[in-house]
């Protein structure tokens, strides 16, 4: 009893074989004479030959350019459908076909598909094709590479005149004597703190960073 369920169950796995088809919907547009005929593309992955059969259910509709073959392992082939007079009141139906696989030599079914067959009214619109990319010119030799009053690195550029100026107050404001460290005959209001001295000091540092990036 067991060996007897147990071959049912090994030709039950062997009736469902996997079949790759593509693709599993086609569309037919009534107002598009190109798409009359479509293209469907079966599959054998496998080690050995396979036998097909396309099925329809409206058969008198579509006329399937060998609708019966052979795809050898590891091969595919291409099934042409084409609508003989797609309709614009067929838009609301849809149609099937079914692709079957036999072992070649054997009338036993090991796999089915289904491809679905729909009639619509209009195609739909192709987006504008976007503008291609083009080389940009070579550079004007008459064009400098810098701006001139500039702050970008590389040499050559011009200097501020702020720049300038911040930079030679900071130096003789340097060159003043210090208060209550040098004696000097110049007014008290020239003298400058140690304090004063180091934040111009500083700042002549900046400035000084910012003439060499020039």
């Amino acid at each position: 009893m067991r060996r007897r369920q147990a071959s049912q169950g090994s030709e039950e796995d062997s009736s469902n074989l996997p079949v790759f088809i593509s693709p599993s919907e086609i569309k037919y547009y009534t107002d598009d004479i190109s798409s009359h005929k479509q293209v469907i593309t079966i599959y054998n992955p496998y080690a050995y030959t396979l036998k097909y059969k396309v099925l329809c259910t409206a058969p008198r509709k579509y006329q399937v350019i060998e609708s019966e073959g052979l795809v050898k392992a590891h091969c595919r082939i291409d099934v042409v459908i084409r609508h003989k007079n797609p309709a614009a009141e067929e838009a609301s139906t849809v149609d099937k076909f079914q692709v079957q696989l036999f072992e070649h030599g054997s009338s036993t079914v090991r796999g089915v598909k289904q491809v679905v067959s729909q009639v619509l009214p209009t195609s739909p619109k192709v987006p504008n094709p976007e503008t291609p990319l083009q080389q940009l010119p070579p550079p004007d030799p008459r064009v400098p590479d810098y701006i001139e009053g500039g702050g970008g690195g590389g040499g050559g550029g011009r200097v501020d005149p702020l720049v300038l100026l911040v930079a030679a107050v900071c130096g003789l404001a340097l060159l003043l004597p210090t208060w209550q460290v040098d004696s000097s005959t110049l007014p008290p209001y020239l003298h400058l703190t140690i304090h004063q001295k180091l934040v111009l000091a500083y700042v002549l540092g900046l400035v000084t960073m910012v003439i060499l990036h020039f």
